[in-house]
């Protein structure tokens, strides 16, 4: 049994930098691309008011990726909202 936790903590330990260093590096770089894209998108279809909220929260994703996620969070809010009504 002793045998088995030790090598599942070993495997733990062997996985978790990998992880740690995708999350801070490669989702970042997704996430600013995600948010300049449907900036672009809502700029085509003529929405400039959110696709200059995108585009903000873009620039603000790598340093503050809490406020992102709530600019982001708000807008799909805002057009759910719209959607239902």
């Amino acid at each position: 049994m002793f045998r088995i936790l030790s090598t599942l903590s070993s495997l733990a330990a062997a996985v978790v930098p990998p992880i740690a260093s995708l999350r801070n590096g490669s989702l970042d770089k997704l996430n600013v691309a995600s948010l300049v894209a449907q900036a672009g998108y809502a700029f085509k279809r003529g929405d400039s008011k959110r696709a200059l909220l995108l585009l903000g929260a873009a620039s603000i994703a790598p340093k503050f990726r809490g406020a992102s996620y709530v600019i982001q969070g708000a807008l799909t809010l805002d057009s759910l909202r719209r959607r239902l009504t």
